[in-house]
């Protein structure tokens, strides 16, 4: 969300996950499964609002697609300058389910190559266990726009950037069905 927040603003963030995990595969490789991990934002109603209709688009466009929902906890934090306190919230638990995904599905042998679409160095433990404790495995980083982490890509077998095209192409149609019937619309604000 903030490599396509940083790199094109509003466009770009009504994203089919799975198309594009699709369009970053090898010939020859097939797509198991795609975990997307989220927080539900509590920064407005209408992000939220926007979020709600997103994760219901992708989970009625999507049939390979796991969501993985870590939460937002609010603390209060000082500004330096001036003391006045303000609310910040913080993402909890998405690392974390992330990396015990990634482990889980090394050690049950769910796969033989892992796509880690992330620039979060918070990760490089998890792909260094999967080298050491499952050679035959391998892992490769798909860095978003503009977030490329130098320790996460050292800790994979592979690294590369998405490139901009793949994220122009890996769009979801303007409107989704959900699976009752009801129309899914790409956000005024993501256009």
């Amino acid at each position: 969300y903030y490599g396509l927040k940083t790199a094109y603003g509003g466009r770009h963030k009504w994203l089919d996950v799975q198309a594009l995990a699709q369009s970053l595969l090898e010939p020859g490789e097939e797509l198991a499964r795609v975990k997307y991990f989220t927080a539900f934002t509590k920064v407005s109603v209408r992000a939220r609002e926007r979020q709600d209709v997103y994760v219901k688009a992708l989970q009625a466009h999507c049939d390979k697609l796991e969501i993985h929902t870590g939460r937002f906890l609010s603390a209060t934090k000082s500004c330096r300058k001036c003391g006045a306190a303000y609310e910040r919230y913080e993402e909890k638990r998405t690392d974390v389910n992330i990396a015990c995904e990634i482990l889980n599905d090394a050690h049950l042998d769910r796969c033989d190559y892992f796509y880690v679409v992330s620039g979060d160095s918070d990760l490089i433990r998890p792909l260094e266990l999967v080298r050491e404790m499952h050679p035959g495995k391998r892992t490769v980083v798909a860095c978003p726009p503009r977030r490329k982490s130098k320790g996460l890509c050292g800790a994979a077998h592979a690294w590369f950037v998405i490139s901009n095209r793949k994220i122009k192409r890996s769009q979801l149609p303007e409107t989704v069905t959900s699976a009752k019937g009801n129309p899914l619309r790409r956000p005024a604000e993501w256009n």
